[in-house]
């Protein structure tokens, strides 16, 4: 797992890095939101599983630094406090928090917890590898740069399959708009111009024809750029 966790107490810090109960791909610790904000808005969030977030900081609340999150990701997040009656954790279950754990806590039960979250997390319906992938109903032919489904097939230019080839390899978390520009245009993104919104709609509508409703599973990440989550009926 891949976790963040924010806490002003140097002790809880410590206390839940070193009794992670397994090696964390990356375990990011912050003990405020000023130390927070840089990585939050950084590509390296895009690849984050879970947040750990405590209520009270010395700079901001837990319930504001969920409100920021909650408007460019749905990352999981467990909320830590000391306190909170059964309609002030309501509140904030409504507001997007996926748990709320109550101190004194202990490592061995916040990796219980965010395990059980992601497990019960829905994946994204993308399967197989190297030449061939299946995104829900329909087959994409890598190599080929093609759509098929049955005998039915919907060629991609070079740049729609760049694009889709990398939301693919994100596995359903959000690819930004930088990375996308660069690994399907070969160039960086310019503010305010709309080429990856054309290309986005182009393979929405691609995948339409196939199979209508396919075209949800590229999703419109806010504030970052674009995901791709297939469902099959």
């Amino acid at each position: 797992m891949r976790i963040v966790l924010v806490d002003d107490d140097p002790m809880v810090l410590e206390t839940i890095t070193l009794g992670w109960p397994e090696p964390a791909d990356a375990f990011h610790a912050f003990d405020s939101f000023a130390a927070l904000k840089p990585f939050l808005f950084s590509p390296r969030f895009l690849a984050v599983d879970c947040v750990i977030l405590d209520l009270q900081l010395p700079d901001a609340s837990g319930s504001q630094i969920l409100t920021e999150i909650r408007e460019i990701s749905d990352v999981p997040i467990i909320m830590l406090s000391g306190w909170g009656d059964p309609d002030f954790r309501a509140d904030l279950i409504n507001r997007g928090i996926d748990d709320y754990v109550l101190k004194p806590t202990s490592a061995r039960e916040l990796h219980a917890r965010a395990s059980r979250i992601l497990r019960r997390a829905p994946l994204p319906a993308i399967e197989g590898r190297g030449s061939l992938v299946k995104i829900g109903n329909i087959e994409y032919l890598a190599a080929e740069h093609v759509l098929q489904l049955g005998s039915s097939r919907t060629d991609l230019t070079h740049a729609e399959a760049r694009l889709l080839d990398a939301l693919i390899a994100a596995a359903g978390k959000p690819v930004g708009r930088d990375g996308l520009y660069l690994h399907a245009f070969g160039r960086p993104y310019k503010e305010g111009e709309k080429v990856l919104e054309t290309y986005v709609s182009r393979l929405r509508h691609k995948f339409e024809e196939l199979d209508p409703g396919a075209g949800q599973a590229l999703q419109t990440a806010r504030g970052i750029g674009y995901r791709i989550v297939a469902r099959t009926p």
